[in-house]
């Protein structure tokens, strides 16, 4: 079995409402889908994990003649989860099916970057991959990030904003996690360019996620 790492780039004609609102806007830092299906009457229900604003999300969603329904339930001050039941364009569609209607499986979450791509794992047999690739409708482009045997979920690590990978990747270098501590977050501050008190926040949350995604 085959796993693919993909990022799909979308350009203005093809990238779907849902994730042009929050690309377009500087009140969210993170935008995950992690579950989705299709209904009988042809419309998609999403559920996303979003770090942001929540009233901005909502008055956003408001405006999108394509949704049906959603509604937010809070996390905390700045993450919550919406659902939504949306009629989606048919670019969109059209690479959904790509992979639905083959012997694939895409792996949650999908990471709706702020640059208008997506990047997740789909798993499945070599010529259903290949042929998945080459279906892709014009308007979006495909990148095979990685490729090889399926080895176990990354969903854990999604979680993480790119900052907040940076900071815990430099301060597991630096031996912050080390038992004795090697470091102090001064020391991790300074490899990556920031405040001390900035390193503390971006570490404190990103602990936070993690152990949160724990079956403690």
């Amino acid at each position: 079995m085959k796993s693919l790492r993909l990022t799909v780039q979308f350009d203005h004609s093809t990238v779907h409402p849902l994730h042009r609102l929050v690309a377009r806007h500087d009140a969210f830092e993170q935008y995950h889908l992690v579950h989705w299906n299709h209904s009988a009457d042809g419309e998609t229900v999403f559920v996303f994990h979003v770090v942001g604003d929540p009233a901005a999300y909502g008055a956003k969603l408001e405006t999108l003649a394509s949704v049906v329904d959603f509604e937010v339930a809070a996390i905390d001050d700045r993450a919550f989860y919406v659902y939504v039941r949306d009629r989606a364009p048919l670019p969109w569609k059209a690479l959904l099916n790509s992979y639905t209607e083959r012997n694939l499986l895409v792996l949650p979450p999908v990471e709706y970057r702020m640059d208008c791509s997506l990047r997740f794992t789909v798993v499945g047999e070599s010529a259903e991959l290949q042929a998945a690739i080459e279906s892709v409708p014009t308007g979006i482009e495909i990148t095979v990030d990685r490729i090889g045997e399926y080895a176990g979920s990354d969903a854990t690590v999604t979680v993480l904003t790119d900052r907040q990978r940076e900071l815990l990747r430099a301060a597991r270098r630096l031996g912050y996690y080390d038992v004795p501590r090697e470091v102090g977050v001064r020391a991790v501050a300074e490899e990556v360019g920031c405040a001390p008190g900035t390193a503390a926040e971006h570490l404190q949350k990103a602990e936070a996620r993690l152990i949160h995604r724990l079956d403690l």
